[in-house]
């Protein structure tokens, strides 16, 4: 028992626990609070590890900007989580190496999700390709304009010489940020349940529109996470806040797989309507058909798995085409002998290229 050391640390009782910035150095002693850390540290560890594996076991090809973004907001969140550990809880290790592994984690996780949001965008705004560059500019900006300023802070708060100085600076800015960034996170949510909201105004297939509708749900829940994000900070509960961001960003990513699993089992059972062809508003608009070919015509040539720049391998679903579908009818093409045929032009550019991974 020659190694064993004992440490004494302050104890300080629950409704007297300081979470604010005002606080320096390693958390004190509260069986509560160091259980909550324990737990919400542990939670997105374990996510990472899952959700690694599920992601190298999704994609077919690995590449591609919803590939990267989801997998380095996977690690972000163990990275952030494991920093703030060290900070909170090991007075041996230097504040400048908790600091960077934090710092790292949050930008990773902040940015990363925003750019899973924007990755996937074109599934239901495919048309919108100036939106889509508008939107990723904007998350390109906020991280120069907000995450710059932020991380600055942060390294300043946390030095021991230079943190009364800076508390109150830094309360500033992360109110500010942590309400820009969910805005932003909300902004690309909304333009997700927008254009969601169009196909479901188009489609035929009932149990396309069951999905849709939980996929809108899906999007909120994402958004009321970055409420109770928000609302902790606000009340200076930062230290709190710090422990659950890993947490919720992990949250987020769980229900970013629920997405792409609903995608995929949309994608075999088709979206379209009687004429195959999407329109919004009056006007209308055939944004899956740039050579005027009528999208329910039926391929005939060989099927074979789709790629893209998602990172998934796409086998076209085996239901005939969108006119057939829509109408029920299950008469087969006498021009074309294979049991499987290839997707319509509608699928596979929309849905298709999120089907059955091979």
């Amino acid at each position: 028992m020659s190694n064993v050391r004992n440490i004494t640390v302050p104890w300080v009782p629950l409704d007297e626990f300081d979470w604010s910035f005002s606080r320096s150095g390693p958390l004190p002693w509260n069986l509560t609070v160091w259980s909550i850390i324990a737990v919400f540290t542990a939670l997105p560890i374990w996510t990472t590890v899952e959700l690694t594996f599920w992601v190298f076991y999704t994609f077919e090809r690995w590449r591609g900007a919803y590939f990267y973004s989801v997998l380095g907001t996977t690690w972000g969140v163990t990275i952030h989580a494991v920093g703030f550990v060290l900070k909170f809880c090991v007075p041996e290790v230097s504040w400048v190496l908790s600091t960077v592994l934090s710092e790292i984690g949050w930008v990773a996780e902040v940015c990363g999700f925003s750019l899973v949001l924007w990755s996937r965008l074109h599934l239901v705004i495919p048309g919108h390709t100036k939106l889509l560059r508008w939107v990723l500019a904007m998350i390109i900006i906020d991280e120069f304009l907000i995450g710059v300023p932020t991380i600055v802070f942060q390294f300043l708060v946390s030095g021991p010489a230079t943190h009364d100085k800076y508390v109150p600076h830094m309360e500033i800015m992360e109110r500010v940020q942590i309400m820009w960034f969910s805005v932003q996170e909300t902004v690309i949510s909304g333009i997700y349940v927008w254009g969601t909201i169009q196909l479901l105004k188009l489609s035929l297939n009932k149990k396309a529109k069951t999905t849709m509708a939980f996929l809108i749900i899906v999007q909120v829940l994402v958004v009321l996470a970055d409420v109770l994000v928000t609302v902790l900070d606000y009340l200076q509960y930062y230290t709190l806040k710090a422990v659950l961001h890993s947490f919720v960003y992990a949250f987020k990513l769980q229900v970013e797989f629920v997405v792409l699993n609903e995608f995929k089992h949309i994608a075999k059972g088709g979206i379209t309507g009687g004429n195959g062809s999407l329109g919004i508003g009056s006007a209308g608009f055939s944004i899956f058909n740039n050579n005027n070919v009528a999208l329910d015509m039926p391929k005939t040539s060989n099927c074979s798995p789709a790629h893209n720049n998602s990172g998934v391998t796409v086998v076209g679903s085996a239901q005939g085409s969108p006119s057939s579908r829509a109408t029920g009818s299950d008469t087969p093409e006498t021009h074309n002998e294979h049991a499987e045929q290839e997707p319509d032009a509608l699928e596979l550019q929309y849905l298709g290229r999120y089907g059955r991974a091979v």
